[in-house]
Parts: structure tokens; C-alpha cells; sequence
């Protein structure tokens, strides 16, 4: 498998339904982290105040010069940050009054600039602690600027001001928003990453790197118009060659995939197995919309629905074609014309004969195993084509019992759907066997978020499944 990362494997559309459909997670990310900030800033967060005094130092000398002065006030301002980092001066706070026995502010001395005054000031927890500390320290300096200096002297100048609000106050609702901000695009990237990291189907030029597998067609997603009826019941229109609402590309799509099985059919291939790696790959879809257009055609085609786990054919014909005898009932009982005859119905528009079972059947793989489904295969030769369609491959095994009673198969692979590792598994299974194996129909592509967003998955899952073989990944397989 290619594994070579580029930027043209990486849909912008691919990218946008990811941030659409995982919308929770971002607002959740962000509404986590903003509540996050409120909360640490309102529970952990300390206020401090902070209380300034400050000196003027004027050197010892008979004659004045200012540059005396200024040499005192470095001396004095650099021996008195020394020792503000010191317990010594906060010892001697503590020990002030019984109000400042638990002191364990902050003291800092500095120079103003190039002047010959000192700020000294105390940060604590409280506006109270922080005056009652830097008024023991205004009342104990004479006896500190004695380890300082004898050669100048000290003056208050500026009695001590505590302010009246934090020096580290938060603006809580801007820091919430900002953070709440971060989240969400820490989310959104972190979705980016993970829909380029898994390495699906995103584009065509993507599916030409990943996919170790020829491309027969790219269908494109297409919106089919709806009723006023089905739009207020939400309700998905099926995608139909055979309806006039459906546009000439999409039908010009299909006709591309029966031009190769037509020019399989002239090396006398004649049944064709639909298959997908993953469920919703759209691959029902595309076998009923194939086998119709061979018929529109003019082909005499066979349609089997050999997903008997969950038949969904017949509600792409929008279940208006039930036999007698479904076609689960039918590979449960000995081969016979007369039960095919009955299993058979033909659609009253295109001519097309379908073979469909109603309701889900536990024993799958032991009717398609069974000999009555080699006999209605050889039986069925009589037509120009036979299309069968099939449980996906990563679920169930059916797939890979079919395989071998086929002339060939295509692999459905949806735009964003199952990795490209195990597509690469499928199709490597499916070489090995001994029907050819045609190539890979790339489904429901669109690269561009002006593209439409229909899909083809008509919700009905295999989740709820727990008979008949369960179920089971293709990665790995030898």
C-alpha cells in the first residue's frame, strides 16, 4: 500500500463535514475550557496588593555632588533587593506585631530610574497585610539601612500606599472567552488531524495513491429532488436511473461501469458480485441502478439481493416487488424451475428480473454455500447478465463465499468512508480468488463543499445483527 502523504488526497469537503458532523465536540471542547478558566480563577486564583513607600538617599559628604548621590543610591538600592530575597528582613517583619506572625509577602527594592530614590514595596494576599508589612518596614529601616550603609542617609519621601484593587487582577469573562476560543480550534484541529490521519477515500487523486486497485468509475453525490411531502417527513429520495428526476450525469456515471462489465461479458463473463468493505458504502445502490441501465439497455439481467442479513434491494424498487417465494426460501429448498419461476418478478418498466428476500434470514452462509445456490447461478447463465449484491466484506464472510461461484467483482468504496488499508486488504482478498476482480467503483465523491451532500446509505444498518458469522474485520486477512 502507498502510504506517502499528500495534500491533493485531502478533501476540503471531507474536512468540513468532519467539523459539521462532530459540531458537539468543539462547542463542548470550548464550553469545557471556558468553564475551566472561570473556575480555576475562582477557586485558585489569589489576588495581590501590593504597598509602596519610597526613599531618597543623599550621600555623607561635606561638599554635594549629585553623582555621589547616585552612586549611594545604586549601592544602597542593590544591597536592599539582596536583601529583600532574604528571610532576615521578613523575620524581623514578623516578629513587628502579633497582626504580621504569619507574614510570607513579598519585598522589593528598586531604583526610579536614574533619580536618587528607592521604591521599596510588599506584595501579599491581602491590602491590610500588605500596608501593615510595608509599615514595619518604614518602622524597622533605621535600624536596616544600618547593615546597608553609614556613608548616606535614607529619608521616607513617600509614605506607604497600598492600591486599592489586585495588581494581578483577571478579567475573567475575556480570559473565558479566549480560552474558550483555544479549545474549540484545539477540538476543530484535532478532528482535521484525525480525518487526515485515517487515511479514507477523500478525493480521486487520493484514491489513485491509496488504493493499490484499478478504478472502473467515479460517481459523484448528486442530490435527487424531493417532495414537499418527503422533505417534511425527512425522508431520502432514492437515486434511480430509471426516474426522469435524475440528471444525465450521475446516469452517464453508471453507463460507464455497464460499458466495462459489456466488454467483460464479450470474454464470456456473465455474473457480476457488488460488493463493499464497510456498511453504507452505497453499493446496493449502485448494483440496482446497473443492473437497471443494462436492462434499459435492453440486456436481459438478473438482479440477486444476496445480502440476507439485510435485504435492502427491495426498497430500492421501492417495495413494490414481492415474489411468492423470496429468495432466502428458495436456497433453503431443493432447486427446481418452478421455484425459481416463483422467486423471479419482473419490473413492469424495464424489463429487469429480480430476485430479492424480505426479511433478514439467520442462515446466510449456509444458503449461499448450499448447491441450490450453484444451480440457480448456472440456471440463471440464460441472461446477458446477473448482478448479485452482497453483505459488506469487513462484516461477514459472505462476500468470500460467493467469490469463488462469480466470474468477477467490484469493490464499492464511498468517498470518506473505511481506510485505505483496508480497502487494500479487500482487494487483495478478492485477487486471490478465482473470479477476476475488476477494480474498484469510487462512490458518492465530491471534492469541493459547492458539491452536494447526498448519500446513498438508506440507514439501514448491521449493528443489531448477532447471527451468522458476526462480525468481523478485513485487515489482516491472508
Amino acid at each position: 500500500m502507498k502510504t506517502h502523504f499528500q495534500l491533493s488526497n485531502i478533501s476540503t469537503y471531507c474536512l468540513a463535514k468532519m467539523l459539521v458532523k462532530n459540531a458537539w465536540m468543539v462547542i463542548a471542547a470550548a464550553l469545557v475550557f471556558a468553564l475551566g478558566t472561570s473556575v480555576y480563577h475562582s477557586w485558585f486564583h489569589m489576588p495581590q496588593y501590593k504597598a509602596t513607600m519610597t526613599y531618597a538617599v543623599t550621600a555623607r559628604r561635606t561638599s554635594y555632588t549629585n553623582s555621589g548621590n547616585q552612586t549611594a543610591t545604586r549601592e544602597v538600592a542593590a544591597v536592599l533587593a539582596e536583601m529583600a530575597a532574604t528571610n532576615m528582613v521578613r523575620e524581623d517583619i514578623r516578629e513587628h506585631s502579633p497582626e504580621l506572625s504569619g507574614f510570607d509577602g513579598t519585598i522589593t527594592a528598586s531604583r526610579v530610574g536614574e533619580s536618587n530614590l528607592i521604591e521599596v514595596a510588599v506584595t501579599a494576599d491581602s491590602p491590610e497585610t500588605a500596608f501593615r508589612g510595608i509599615a514595619a518596614l518604614r518602622d524597622l529601616f533605621p535600624t536596616v539601612v544600618g547593615y546597608v550603609s553609614n556613608n548616606c542617609v535614607v529619608q521616607v519621601i513617600r509614605n506607604p500606599q497600598v492600591s486599592s484593587a489586585p495588581i494581578n487582577q483577571v478579567d475573567v469573562r475575556s480570559a473565558s472567552v479566549r480560552m474558550g476560543f483555544l479549545g474549540g480550534a484545539g477540538m476543530a484541529l484535532l478532528l482535521c488531524w484525525f480525518c487526515v490521519s485515517r487515511e479514507t477515500v477523500q478525493t480521486r487523486s487520493g484514491a489513485r495513491n491509496l488504493l493499490d486497485a484499478r478504478i472502473i468509475a467515479a460517481v459523484d453525490r448528486v442530490h435527487p429532488p424531493k417532495k414537499l411531502r418527503e422533505l417534511l417527513r425527512g425522508q431520502e429520495r432514492k437515486l434511480q436511473v430509471f426516474s426522469p428526476t435524475t440528471g444525465f450525469a450521475y446516469t452517464e456515471q453508471i453507463n460507464t461501469i455497464c460499458a466495462q462489465l459489456e466488454h467483460e461479458a464479450a470474454n464470456g463473463r456473465k455474473v457480476f458480485m457488488v460488493t463493499g468493505v464497510g456498511e453504507n458504502e452505497g453499493k446496493s445502490t449502485i448494483a440496482g441502478n446497473v443492473a437497471a441501465a443494462l436492462a434499459i439497455m435492453g440486456k436481459k439481467v438478473a438482479l440477486l439481493d444476496c445480502d440476507l442479513r439485510n435485504p435492502s434491494l427491495g426498497r430500492f424498487f421501492d417495495g413494490k416487488y414481492a415474489s411468492a417465494m423470496p429468495l432466502n426460501k428458495l436456497l433453503g429448498l431443493p432447486f427446481t424451475r418452478d421455484a425459481l419461476l416463483q422467486c423471479m418478478v419482473r419490473h413492469d418498466q424495464l424489463g429487469l428480473y429480480m430476485l430479492f428476500s424480505h426479511t433478514p434470514d439467520r442462515r446466510c452462509t449456509e444458503l449461499l454455500t448450499g448447491s441450490t445456490m450453484d444451480a440457480l447461478l448456472q440456471q440463471l447463465r440464460v441472461f446477458d447478465y446477473v448482478i448479485l449484491d452482497t453483505p459488506p466484506m469487513g462484516w461477514f464472510a459472505d462476500a468470500e463465499v460467493l467469490m469463488d461461484v462469480v466470474d468477477a467483482t467490484m469493490l464499492v468504496v464511498r468517498q470518506d468512508r473505511t481506510p485505505a488499508a483496508d480497502i487494500n486488504d479487500a482487494a487483495d482478498l478478492l485477487r486471490r480468488a478465482r473470479s477476476a476482480f475488476l477494480g474498484v467503483i469510487l462512490n458518492d465523491m465530491t471534492s469541493s463543499l459547492t458539491e452536494g451532500h447526498y448519500g446513498y446509505g438508506y440507514g439501514y444498518g448491521y449493528g443489531h445483527y448477532s447471527y451468522g458469522g458476526g462480525k468481523k474485520s478485513s485487515r489482516g486477512r491472508t
